[in-house]
């Protein structure tokens, strides 16, 4: 995402940061429709935050979360006066059906939908945002709860975003990306949680960071991934009366579906972390430092292992097939800590392609995948969940 001068500056309004969050309370009676979008007027050179709610049966729509990009974009540019090139954004799906997880959607009994969203431009030009994604089983008494769940968590994570937007305007570092540290050379182009929730199986998320290397690469053609995972089975929810554990999951950088011409993986490497029960790796993957992640300890080529007995870790990456993958599977007894703890791992990959123009309209850089199988209390009927964001440019 480049920028360059092109407006000139214009005072901004300033209003309480708190009108989001009031705004959305009084919009609640319409929010049924997802056609009320509140917004947060805030000061300085950072966009407001544009949030909206929708339900299962009138999600929110593709439409409106471009809208509210594009207001975010324009109140940005009118703050700066400079202009972004190519407007980072995803596509989010998600997807549950019975049985063991599987490479595609066909088995699905419901195809999930956006209920939450939040969309901010900081003062440095970084999208800063929130999806939330809800299910429901069939044959199974939920009353809504997953849709819920994530509307009651909304108003906190859309303060998240506000958040990150006054640190930017207050000139404090906004480029966080996650536990990976020092990471000097890259910068962070898109940040946005993507939660998923089907009771009574469990949630699943991601933190994705979109990254861009702006120290050796001028033409910001070396993108990255650093996606932070959590698995939460249904058991460990405490209002859930839940008897769903962990049986395996499942994380993939699919940098094959770019719609760029050229497409080189360079590095892929995860951080082992959760649970402290134990478990046990392998990786079948060794990777080879790109110049720009030099910085956070990676060099020549990496590998990880160590002894955990109740579960098993492996690396199935692919350069040659331009895709990094990581699976875990639950190896612990049926009614073993292991699965009934939150699981997280810590997966970042990096891919060089070709250089983005705004003249090339929408193209997609990278389809990053979560997937987690749960299962029953007897380690019997398994339910797979599947949550996956397209990340691309448009303009």
């Amino acid at each position: 995402m480049s920028k360059h001068n092109s407006m000139s500056d214009t005072t901004a309004k300033e209003t309480n940061r708190r009108s989001i969050l009031k705004a959305g309370a009084a919009g609640l009676a319409t929010l049924a429709s997802g056609s009320t979008v509140a917004a947060a007027n805030r000061s300085d050179k950072a966009s407001d935050v544009h949030a909206v709610k929708g339900t299962m049966n009138n999600p929110v729509s593709e439409k409106q979360r471009k809208q509210l990009r594009k207001r975010a974009v324009r109140e940005y540019e009118r703050n700066t006066g400079e202009t972004i090139e190519g407007i980072p954004a995803c596509r989010p799906e998600a997807a549950h059906g019975s049985g063991d997880a599987s490479e595609d959607s066909a088995s699905s009994e419901d195809n999930s939908n956006v209920v939450a969203y939040a969309y901010g431009i900081d003062a440095d030009g970084t999208a800063r945002g929130y999806i939330g994604m809800a299910g429901e089983a069939k044959g199974v008494e939920t009353n809504g709860r997953a849709e819920k769940g994530i509307h009651n968590r909304f108003e906190d994570r859309v303060q998240e975003v506000s958040t990150k937007l006054e640190a930017s305007d207050d000139d404090l570092s906004t480029q966080s990306a996650g536990t990976i540290t020092n990471l000097e050379d890259l910068e962070v182009a898109y940040d946005f949680p993507l939660e998923y929730e089907v009771r009574p199986y469990g949630r699943i998320s991601s933190m994705n960071y979109w990254l861009e290397d702006t120290a050796n690469n001028d033409d910001r053609t070396l993108h990255g991934f650093h996606s932070p995972m959590t698995i939460e089975p249904g058991y460990q929810v405490l209002d859930w009366d839940s008897h769903w554990h962990n049986e395996s999951a499942k994380k993939n950088h699919l940098w094959y579906k770019s719609d760029m011409d050229f497409v080189d993986v360079r590095d892929g490497h995860w951080e082992p972390s959760g649970p402290s029960d134990g478990g046990s790796t392998n990786t079948s993957y060794s990777v080879t430092a790109s110049v720009s992640l030099t910085d956070i300890g990676v060099s020549g080529t990496v590998g990880w292992g160590y002894s955990e007995p109740a579960m098993e870790r492996t690396d199935g990456s692919s350069q040659f097939d331009n895709y990094c993958s990581w699976f875990w599977d639950v190896t612990d007894r049926c009614g073993g800590s292991v699965r009934h703890s939150v699981l997280t791992m810590e997966p970042l990959s990096m891919c060089e392609q070709t250089d983005y123009d705004c003249a090339m309209g929408r193209r997609d850089i990278c389809e990053v995948e979560l997937k987690s199988t749960f299962t029953d209390g007897s380690c019997g009927d398994n339910h797979w969940l599947k949550s996956s964001s397209t990340a691309h440019l448009e303009c």
